[in-house]
């Protein structure tokens, strides 16, 4: 269809987080009118129409081009890009379409065909090409401010640990280095050659041959702090481009004594700092530029363009040249094989063993279950995202898959007789989408992979944070309810209960033994200190603790709730969920032998009635300005000052279980160091990253 009128009908495909960065600039331009959106969930394209001010909401694309746009924004996971474009471009629709263009070179040609037999624009969002420092950086190197320019350096980043268990390296390479490589295209022109090495956590370094310099590509998802960076090196000036924090300094060479010369360069750098700090931050403060500035100045030129005829911003053939670079650069570090990639152990299960699937198995609890099932006989694959264990156990074999690649899952699972499922989010970073595609819908997959490769046991790994506990309740057994206000506890809480009820209830469904190990607070050396269920800080050798000195902790030593993994994989009788705590310590109890191994802190204990005046505070600033939950609230606080027992009776009956090592023993092995477990492989129970999870 054709824009036969002065207004631009346009819709939105995916209502997720940068839906809103769209609609926010679509609100700018005048002639656009935001007729519809669509998302796969109904319920999520219901409340993002009537927040976006749109006055339909479909679940298909179909729908949303009977509405008679005449563009879309197609801002969906990449996989279904091509399908999405080319389904909206045989309809006469115009379309930007997010970055990167496609997963595939042959996917980017389909939708290239696809535009030019439709006589339609198809534009990628490339969206830092747009930004006010690059734009400015353009023009210092056509004005011959930097000399010739023999090569560019592209720096893109994010640390692992943000991501999650869903977060593949292949997703990740496709969401960040179109960034990058389209970057580097604009100065140094179409490349032709290209040198790439893989390194450690998915590290990738490559050399490329622009038709107008080189190009050095630094892309790592192990990095921090975040890696956003251009430096241009000329033949007059380097100039180097922060798009963190959207400044850009000159380095160049003034004619004065050596000494002088490089004194004068560091001031000069520095002076230049300042005042692009301060130019972004007036910019920023006044208005004239918000987040995503790039994103807006793209969405603009392609509404212009679609009324004037004229070309689009970004064309079809710049976002299938960063594809090819995509595939092209994977290829070479990863291999076309890689989704499928497993090293398996050589050695065959000792008699009565069996081959088991560790998820997470470079978390604080996932490497100890690792060698507990070696130590027992079986042959052990060991499930990471990235190449990093060190086992001298010739039973235990280093898997590379993640639990959103569904073909390296496949692939781990081939002849695997149980699972035991340790991976999840832990990290406080992390929105409620995040937690659930990690804890819940992960979960979900890697339940119907295995039954579909005919896994007989699935063994989960929980938390005792799942528990709704009623006032004055002393005992808890694993027929007790659960929270009925996980998500008043935070999202981690919320997701670990709905992951734990999709085991008990889908499980046995799908004809797998579950069973789903509910353990307390994880403590042992190498994890995360832990110091109180809920503190309020640390101040001048003094930690504050919320609760009373007598309160029964729910600890478990990780060496226990590892071994309780190892046996539940082979106990003939074990069914349903059990509880995995050594409550023998009070918080008094605890602190003390901390500190006689030489924590250097002094308990101070706040009553739960005087924490709770704060929280009330933070509750209603909270419900007045409309910014969800507070991360102190008067529930927590009740949460975490309880005192009770949880009952270990089952887990002794069927699993022959007791806690050996005993919480005891991590104070004589000195405070544990401060490190937080990775992410995609801490279990979700321990509360390790944050103590204040189990309450």
């Amino acid at each position: 269809m054709t824009s036969n009128h002065s207004e631009i009908r346009a819709g939105l495909i995916g209502c997720g987080r940068i839906a809103r960065v769209h609609v926010r600039h679509l609100k700018t331009l005048p002639h656009v009118r935001l007729v519809g959106v669509c998302d796969v969930d109904p319920e999520r394209a219901r409340a993002f129409a009537a927040e976006a001010g749109a006055a339909e909401w479909v679940s298909e694309p179909d729908e949303l081009f009977r509405l008679g746009v005449d563009a879309v924004h197609v801002l969906t996971p990449p996989t279904s890009h091509a399908d999405t474009a080319v389904a909206a471009l045989e309809q006469g629709v115009h379309v930007l379409v997010e970055k990167p263009m496609a997963t595939s070179t042959a996917a980017a040609a389909r939708m290239q065909a696809a535009a030019t037999a439709a006589r339609r624009l198809l534009c990628t969002d490339h969206n830092r090409l747009f930004d006010p420092v690059i734009v400015r950086a353009r023009q210092m190197l056509e004005s011959g401010m930097l000399g010739t320019l023999l090569s560019a350096e592209a720096y893109q980043g994010v640390n692992v640990q943000e991501g999650g268990p869903a977060a593949a390296p292949l997703a990740m390479w496709l969401n960040l280095a179109p960034h990058p490589l389209y970057l580097l295209r604009a100065f140094i022109g179409d490349i032709t050659e290209s040198q790439a090495y893989a390194g450690q956590l998915g590290e990738i370094r490559a050399v490329l041959r622009g038709s107008r310099a080189l190009g050095f590509l630094c892309f790592s998802p192990g990095a921090s702090p975040y890696l956003n960076a251009l430096t241009l090196h000329g033949t007059k000036a380097t100039l180097h481009i922060d798009l963190n924090t959207m400044t850009l300094v000159q380095r160049r060479t003034r004619r004065l004594p050596s000494m002088l010369a490089k004194a004068a360069l560091n001031v000069d750098v520095g002076v230049q700092l300042f005042a692009s700090t301060a130019r972004t931050t007036l910019q920023v403060a006044t208005g004239r530029m918000g987040t995503y500035p790039g994103i807006g100045e793209v969405i603009r030129r392609f509404h212009d363009a679609i009324a004037s005829g004229g070309p689009a911003p970004v064309g079809p053939e710049d976002g299938h040249a960063v594809v090819a670079l995509l595939d092209g650069l994977w290829a070479q570090t990863h291999g076309a094989a890689h989704a499928a990639r497993t090293r398996r152990a050589p050695a065959r299960p000792a008699p009565g063993g069996k081959v088991v699937l560790v998820t997470g198995a470079s978390g604080f609890l996932g490497r100890r279950v690792v060698e507990a099932l070696a130590a027992r006989g079986h042959q052990v694959r060991a499930m990471v995202r990235f190449p990093c264990l060190e086992v001298e156990s010739e039973r235990v074999g280093e898997v590379t898959a993640t639990l959103g690649e569904d073909a390296s899952v496949a692939a781990a699972l081939e002849g695997v007789d149980a699972v035991v499922h340790c991976a999840a989010r832990v990290a406080r970073r992390g929105t409620r989408d995040d937690f659930f595609r990690d804890n819940v819908d992960g979960t979900r997959h890697l339940l119907e992979a295995a039954r579909r490769a005919g896994v007989r046991r699935f063994v989960h790994v929980s938390s005792i944070a799942v528990y709704g506990v009623e006032r004055g309740l002393e005992r808890v057994a694993e027929d007790a309810a659960y929270d009925p206000h996980p998500d008043w506890r935070g999202a981690y809480t919320w997701s670990k209960l709905e992951a734990d009820r999709l085991v008990v209830e889908r499980g046995e469904a799908l004809g797998l033994e579950t069973i789903v190990l509910r353990p307390g607070i994880l403590v042992g050396a190498g994890g995360p200190e832990f110091t109180a269920r809920l503190t309020l800080g640390r101040l001048r050798g003094r930690v504050f603790i919320v609760g009373r000195p007598g309160q029964r902790l729910p600890l478990c030593h990780v060496d226990d709730v590892a071994r309780a993994a190892a046996l539940a994989v082979t106990a003939p009788s074990a069914r349903g969920a059990y509880n995995l705590v050594d409550d023998a310590l009070t918080q008094r109890q605890w602190l003390r032998e901390r500190e006689a191994a030489g924590w250097p802190f002094r308990p101070v204990y706040i009553p739960p009635v005087v924490a709770a005046v704060p929280a009330l505070a933070l509750e209603t600033v909270a419900r007045l300005t409309g910014r969800g939950r507070p991360a102190l609230s008067r529930y927590r606080v009740r949460r975490a000052t309880e005192s009770v027992r949880f009952e270990t009776g089952r887990a002794v009956r069927d699993l022959a279980w007791t806690p050996e090592t005993g919480v005891g023993r991590v104070t004589t092995d000195g405070p544990a160091p401060r490190r937080h477990a990775p992410v995609a492989s801490a279990v979700g129970g321990a509360v390790v990253a944050d103590p204040g999870g189990a309450s």
